[in-house]
């Protein structure tokens, strides 16, 4: 079956302005059931120089089940970069979709207005946080397909991790889910790596944009269905092209870059390993010197010549001289 590629944004998006498909997908990747889901606000993609597809993020609110069978109510930013893209762009989002209230605007009588405005923000209840990371590129000090970080508690005066219910610390820090969709196993036993076949990059069609799935476990085949429907639209298919040509400008701008930084670097050690065999030679010139001012101060002093006289004319201190 054919599917536009979830990788893209044009594509991510479709997919997860589906409610039921998107309490779906992220009940798999969070590995817990999601009750309510809503959209928090509009898609963000954030710019990348010479590019306008690098990091595209959606925002959640919603209701998830705990294996204790309660209920917690959480934010949820999805984040998803098809390319390698520096952290720190990672780290300016996490926290942004706390909703911002303004105090009305006014006179400085407005006193009342403002006291119950304030009021309004401090009885707003908030929510903790909760991160997925959906990479379409391999980190290469994070060798597997998926991991979940949760937050732990030490004891920091006896070192030992303590089980604590904290308000302070599940709405301060937050948990991430990181997955990186070309590490997806030949092998498809869990429920998130059959997902992943909906994502597997191996299956890349004449146009990337389109995914040519050779296997859809059962439990997906709603969404790869869903998928189906973009690429028989024009339109959509079309958008798609374009962010296509955007990504292989940029694969074309970023292989000449790589080049030259290459080079840079080829440079650079270059330079570094000359620079250290023009400190080699100067030692070794400089001990071939002393050595042979310590033989000409020995047959200096052979024949009693004055210490200061061969200080100056030998350069060696008068406790080397001594030392002979």
């Amino acid at each position: 079956m054919k599917i536009a590629n979830p990788l893209y944004d044009k594509t991510f998006k479709y997919l997860m302005e589906n409610n039921r498909i998107a309490k779906k997908v992220i009940s798999v990747l969070l590995d817990r059931e999601v009750i309510e889901l809503t959209v928090g606000q509009q898609e963000t993609v954030v710019p990348y120089e010479q590019r306008g597809f690098t990091l595209f993020r959606l925002d959640f609110k919603a209701i998830i089940k705990e294996p204790d069978g309660s209920k917690k109510k959480v934010l949820l930013e999805l984040q998803k970069s098809k390319y390698p893209t520096d952290i720190q762009r990672f780290r300016n989002y996490p926290g942004t979709n706390y909703m911002h209230i303004d105090a009305p605007k006014g006179s400085k009588k407005d006193e009342k207005k403002r006291i119950k405005t304030k009021e309004k923000i401090e009885d707003k209840e908030i929510f903790p946080i909760i991160t997925i990371y959906i990479l379409g590129y391999d980190l290469d000090d994070l060798p597997f397909m998926a991991v979940t970080v949760n937050n732990e508690v030490i004891n920091s005066v006896n070192k030992e991790k303590v089980q604590v219910k904290s308000f302070f610390i599940d709405h301060l820090t937050h948990s991430s889910h990181i997955i990186q969709v070309r590490r997806l196993p030949g092998e498809r036993r869990t429920r998130l790596e059959k997902f992943l076949t909906l994502f597997n990059q191996a299956w890349i069609s004449e146009k990337k944009y389109i995914l040519d799935l050779q296997d859809v476990p059962e439990e997906f085949k709603d969404i790869a269905k869903y998928l189906h429907g973009p690429i028989m639209d024009s339109t959509f298919r079309k958008q798609l092209e374009a962010e296509e040509e955007i990504d292989t400008i940029f694969d074309e701008q970023e292989a000449k870059f790589l080049h030259k930084l290459e080079e840079s670097k080829l440079r650079e050690t270059e330079a570094k390993q000359r620079e250290t065999e023009a400190k080699q030679r100067e030692g070794e010139a400089k001990q071939r010197e002393k050595a042979l001012a310590k033989k000409l101060a020995r047959q200096m002093l052979k024949f009693k010549l004055p210490i200061r006289e061969i200080i100056e004319e030998t350069g060696l201190a008068e406790e080397e001289i001594s030392a002979l």
